[in-house]
């Protein structure tokens, strides 16, 4: 199983999703890291603002889009699904990324799904192997 922490994504969603993959996930994906969309800081607050706390007590299917002007990204982040895996909050989410203007002219827009676990210290990583704790 493997956890990275969604902080240290290394400034790029993509980069998480794709370290978080199989080596040949940027042909699977059909993306390579020259055509991922560069998120800055900024957008990345925006991202964790609304998977840690806007969609906290939401339903399935909750939307909220997210628009930076000063990286003129922009995208929409949706929640399909929350859960409880290993006594953690989990939320299993879909990001589309849309870049802006300041983007190489060879980035393209993208989908991701990722799920977030909350941890007991609070911390949230991503973890892509979490499933839903089964009643005992």
């Amino acid at each position: 199983m493997r956890h990275m922490s969604f902080a240290s994504a290394g400034g790029a969603l993509a980069a998480a999703l794709l370290l978080l993959s199989p080596v040949d996930a940027a042909a699977q994906y059909g993306r390579t890291f020259h055509t991922m969309t560069k998120l800055s800081d900024t957008d990345l607050a925006m991202i964790r603002k609304i998977v840690r706390e806007d969609f906290t007590g939401k339903p399935k299917g909750t939307t909220a889009s997210w628009s930076n002007p000063e990286s003129t990204n922009s995208g929409t982040v949706t929640l399909l699904d929350s859960f409880t895996s290993q006594s953690r909050d989990c939320r299993r989410v879909k990001y589309v990324v849309k870049p802006g203007p300041k983007q190489p002219p060879a980035t393209v827009p993208a989908t991701y799904v990722l799920t977030n676990c909350r941890n007991a210290d609070g911390s949230w990583k991503i973890d892509n192997a979490a499933k839903p704790d089964t009643g005992k």
